[in-house]
């Protein structure tokens, strides 16, 4: 990427680095994959704006940044692919959970309260 302005170029490295920490994190880490997430976002952002920024300035977008662009697109859409999956297996397992709670509750509930019989002798 070394003909890319300075500037790009850490932009860009501050996007790989935030997609490496995301395809790398442990996914079950909910507040970790929140900041990676966050991180990559703020990544995205600036670098939109840079190019935004250039071509207001009538600069072309360099191809070797389109290019690496798209070599990251891809692997955010493997790590999103990586994220859903895991969310539906957290909500199969919380359904599971929820199924064997009623359960439980049903097995330990309050014993069957004790009928009294009312006889003539009272």
């Amino acid at each position: 990427m070394s003909s890319l302005p300075p500037e790009c170029e850490r932009l860009v490295e501050a996007l790989d680095r935030a997609t490496a920490w995301l395809a790398g994190l442990d996914r079950h880490d909910a507040g970790q994959v929140e900041h990676a997430l966050a991180e990559r976002l703020d990544a995205i952002e600036a670098l939109t704006q840079w190019i935004a920024a250039e071509q207001q300035a009538s600069r072309p977008v360099n191809p070797r940044l389109a290019a690496h662009l798209t070599k990251d697109l891809e692997a955010g859409a493997e790590i999103l692919l990586r994220l859903a999956l895991d969310r539906e297996v957290t909500r199969a397992d919380i359904l599971d959970l929820n199924r064997e709670l009623q359960m439980l509750r049903g097995l330990t509930g309050a014993p069957p309260t004790r009928l009294f019989t009312i006889d003539c002798l009272g």
